[in-house]
């Protein structure tokens, strides 16, 4: 069987058991550790664009890869980034097999610790603020506008248009629906240069994601229409 490379639209859209399990069947038919870790990092970068939980993906297969697995520089380039994958015992085995000394460690991981906030999977769940989000983003709106957004918020909807130039400088957009949208600007730039450190991302042999254009990223919010007859069978449905 010849299987695939996940492709962007799989890793950035795809839900989550699906993905899982792509992931695992990828890995069962190639051994390719490196695209695998790089495939965390992506859903790291995921799951804290978003408020569903996409928090711990594949983390049997994780932890094996850096447990078990040939020490290189994409592990140590991206293991502080998966640190709660880890105990604490499990993780000086990890940092161990990597580095020859806590020095090498800190000196490697210098540039990056900063950042790795924004990503441990600990300190990423975003899917209970849905209305701390809807009350920033209608902050400026009527009143009335703002109490039929929340009366209504099972149809809202959030997304953060994400654009980026690629290899050849070429143009083009990353959607993330159901998106965070309380994070700052610098802390969606932060999340969003991932994808800039990866190299698993290509179309045509080219690389998408090299650089960000950050003045054309933008936030969107939408509601929904529901007809009456189309509100009465998903009340019905939910009893």
């Amino acid at each position: 069987m010849n299987v695939q490379p996940l492709q962007e639209r799989q890793l950035l859209q795809m839900n989550r058991d699906s993905l899982e399990k792509k992931i695992l069947q990828y890995y069962h038919e190639t051994q390719k550790e490196d695209v695998v870790i790089e495939y965390g990092m992506a859903l790291l970068m995921r799951n804290a664009m978003v408020m569903d939980d996409y928090s711990f993906m594949c983390k049997g297969l994780i932890r094996e890869l850096f447990l078990k697995g040939e020490p290189n520089d994409t592990k140590r380039d991206f293991c502080l980034y998966f640190y709660d994958y880890f105990d604490y015992e499990e993780w000086e085995v990890v940092r161990g097999r990597l580095f020859k000394t806590r020095s090498e460690f800190a000196e490697w991981t210098r540039k990056i610790r900063p950042e790795t906030k924004y990503f441990r999977a600990a300190s990423a769940p975003t899917y209970d603020k849905f209305d701390e989000i809807l009350l920033c983003a209608t902050s400026r709106d009527p009143e009335e506008y703002r109490a039929a957004a929340f009366a209504d918020k099972e149809n809202v909807r959030f997304s953060y248009k994400a654009f980026f130039a690629d290899v050849q400088g070429k143009k083009h957009m990353v959607t993330f629906k159901n998106a965070d949208l309380s994070k700052s600007g610098e802390e969606l730039y932060i999340v969003l240069e991932i994808l800039t450190k990866l190299t698993i991302f290509e179309k045509n042999g080219v690389r998408r994601f090299v650089k960000i254009l950050e003045d054309d990223c933008h936030e969107e919010m939408a509601r929904t229409l529901v007809s009456s007859k189309r509100k009465k069978e998903k009340n019905q449905s939910a009893k």
